[in-house]
């Protein structure tokens, strides 16, 4: 794709804030032979819709059952067996991202810049506190600490249980940027946050100092919109390594102590990573999806035959890994191979409000229509 080409492109994505109605077609699907049978098992209406970006919602599956927030700042408890309502608490604060659960708390940010913290067992919310922007991505949790980032490059530590403000740092942002944070991760005593101007950075939890920094992604030409270097998409953090993916950049794998590559490959995208023992699954701006060994970078195999479908974070699920496009069609790919072995249409054509997240054998998406969907095979 030339330059001038990109920055068209990437103009009016960042215009239309996911206006589905107002981009392109997509590209024809090629048939396949379905070796499983994707399909619905529930869907249950709810109400409000998901937020303008799917990558910032997410839902939570643990003990059986799913948590998410609605636009309408309506947190939810869903049984995953059949998508039965087992709580429903109203806020009136519209959240901007999704959540965190950590015990019997739901943690979410909105446009207004508060971070919200609501308990499953008062059915209320414990306390608000405002921050300094609006909050674009679901906050980290570790050793009795949440991590928010906000809009403004401002990375906030606080106290789970009260809320407050333990520490803060501040990343200059560059005059353009994909609009977006990735959401930060607490391990090992360490804060590691994604920024626009293409770096991952690492923190100590206690004290806030700097420990490393890396750039993931490098603005590279003559124009603002050709330098959008963002690391939006999901971090990941497994056996003392990060992987990070950068808009314009590259992939890498980098030491968590120390911040230095262990590999890294030009591979571009605003979506997270997925990873499950050695494969690292990626989708590149363009929606092609590699499957690379998580321990050098290597490829093991590429699928290209989901291009410029606009592809979210994939989703290991069972023993396939799960990519949904913006039609809304749900895609098996092969584990050993990144073959297509099955697809279905999640909601009548209706694109995902959320990352998939999958659980037991189900894999579940929330929808802009209201709905959220169970798939299995």
């Amino acid at each position: 794709m030339s330059k001038s080409l990109l920055a068209g492109v990437v103009l009016a994505a960042l215009m239309l804030q996911g206006c589905s109605s107002s981009l392109p077609a997509l590209p024809d699907l090629k048939p396949i032979k379905s070796e499983v049978d994707l399909h619905s098992t529930w869907r249950t209406g709810v109400d409000g819709n998901f937020g303008e970006s799917s990558e910032r919602y997410n839902i939570v599956a643990e003990g059986g059952s799913l948590y998410f927030v609605t636009d309408e700042g309506s947190v939810y408890q869903l049984s995953q067996k059949d998508g039965d309502k087992i709580e429903r608490i109203d806020t009136k604060y519209k959240p901007s991202a999704g959540v965190t659960k950590v015990g019997d708390s739901i943690y979410f940010g909105t446009y207004k810049a508060q971070l919200v913290s609501v308990s499953l067992k008062d059915k209320k919310v414990n306390w608000v506190k405002t921050l300094s922007s609006e909050v674009l991505s679901s906050p980290g949790y570790g050793d009795g600490k949440l991590a928010v980032q906000t809009g403004d490059g401002w990375l906030t530590v606080m106290d789970a249980k009260t809320g407050d403000v333990l520490w803060r740092a501040k990343e200059d942002l560059p005059p353009l940027t994909v609009r977006g944070t990735s959401a930060p991760i607490i391990a090992d005593g360490k804060v590691i946050a994604g920024y626009a101007d293409g770096r991952v950075k690492a923190y100590d939890l206690e004290t806030g100092k700097t420990d490393w920094e890396y750039a993931v992604g490098i603005p590279k030409g003559r124009y603002e919109i050709e330098r959008l270097s963002d690391v939006d998409g999901r971090l990941v953090v497994k056996d003392g390594v990060v992987y990070a993916i950068a808009y314009n950049g590259t992939v890498a794998a980098l030491s968590l102590q120390t911040g230095r590559p262990i590999w890294q490959r030009s591979i571009s995208s605003d979506v997270g990573v997925a990873l499950r023992d050695k494969l690292l699954v990626v989708v590149s701006q363009d929606s092609t999806v590699y499957g690379l060994n998580a321990s050098n970078g290597s490829e093991i195999w590429v699928n290209k035959n989901l291009k410029d479908r606009a592809l979210i974070t994939p989703e290991f699920f069972r023993s396939y890994v799960a990519v949904m496009d913006r039609g809304g069609y749900v895609h098996l790919l092969d584990l050993k191979t990144g073959k297509v072995i099955a697809r279905d249409v999640a909601h009548d054509d209706v694109p995902s409000g959320s990352r998939m997240v999958s659980a037991d054998k189900q894999l579940f998406i929330l929808t802009p229509d209201s709905d959220v969907t169970a798939l299995s095979y």
